[in-house]
């Protein structure tokens, strides 16, 4: 099975004169649903690539930088910390 993330599909030229160029704009500034026979698609703006300047040296480099910079902290303690969060809650209780 093809991962779909890494195979991106040839585009397909639309005109101005089409009914999916009036859909293609008012999906630039928000997501659009379409449904055709009870499928639900999501048409969005596909945004600049974000892996056009990923380096994967510089990655390693920080990877290597930051490597064992947490090494003093508690885990046993943060964990606790989460832990308590779950049965608290964070959101705050709507109080009238």
């Amino acid at each position: 099975m093809t991962n779909r993330l890494l195979h991106r599909p040839d585009p397909i030229v639309v005109g101005d004169e089409t009914d999916l160029s009036r859909l293609l704009d008012a999906a630039t500034s928000a997501p659009v649903r379409l449904e055709r026979n009870g499928i639900v698609y999501r048409l969005e703006r596909e945004e600049n690539d974000i892996w056009a300047d990923y380096d994967p040296e510089k990655v390693r480099e920080g990877l290597r930088l930051y490597a064992g910079s947490w090494s003093d902290m508690d885990a046993e303690a943060l964990k606790a910390y989460v832990y308590r969060g779950r049965e608290e809650g964070t959101r705050p209780l709507d109080r009238p």
